[in-house]
């Protein structure tokens, strides 16, 4: 159901807007340390894992640097988990790596049995103990069980449209997506 969507152009697209949005409101709000004006300071990406028609787009990180005290301000994404290289929906759909819906994503996106299961590994034990899981997990009753992540998660979110349930649960981990305010 899912392999649809990770050929899907238009849903990727739909995903930088999304950031765009959390781009803006960021920038909006200013510096968190001097509330000074941000300026935009996008990173390069080499990303992996999406459709070659969207590899421009994602081939920038929205980011912003203060224009006086020089601190980065990076909006969270829902386009990309932290400094990965492959995108975050790759992260999401081609775990876990035995199952054969799994295995077809991995061949659309190019993905290595190797790397996904260093996703598991991640998805299994290095996940569960974030401050972001704990917050979530208390909200999702009955609780899933690490060993069923990511997929348990998207099963859990209400919609029955695939990418609506999708987009929900990136919005969920956006968060992961950046790490503290660097000076």
């Amino acid at each position: 159901m899912y392999d649809a969507i990770a050929q899907d152009p238009s849903f990727f697209r739909f995903l930088s807007q999304i950031d765009s949005e959390l781009a803006a409101e960021t920038r909006g709000a200013g510096c968190q340390h001097c509330s000074g004006r941000l300026h935009t300071a996008d990173f390069p990406r080499k990303p992996r894992g999406c459709p070659a028609k969207v590899i421009e787009e994602y081939s920038r990180r929205l980011s912003f640097t203060c224009g006086r005290c020089d601190a980065r301000a990076t909006p969270p994404s829902v386009r990309f988990l932290g400094r990965r290289v492959y995108v975050a929906v790759a992260l999401m759909l081609s775990s876990p790596p035995d199952s054969g819906s799994a295995r077809t994503l991995q061949g659309l996106l190019g993905v290595s049995r190797r790397t996904v299961l260093r996703w598991r590994r991640w998805w299994t034990q290095e996940f569960p103990r974030t401050p972001l899981w704990r917050s979530l997990r208390t909200r999702l009753m009955p609780p899933i069980v690490a060993l069923q992540l990511p997929q348990g998660l998207l099963d859990r979110l209400d919609p029955k449209e695939p990418t609506v349930r999708l987009v929900q649960a990136l919005r969920l981990l956006s968060p992961l997506s950046v790490s503290r305010v660097i000076r």
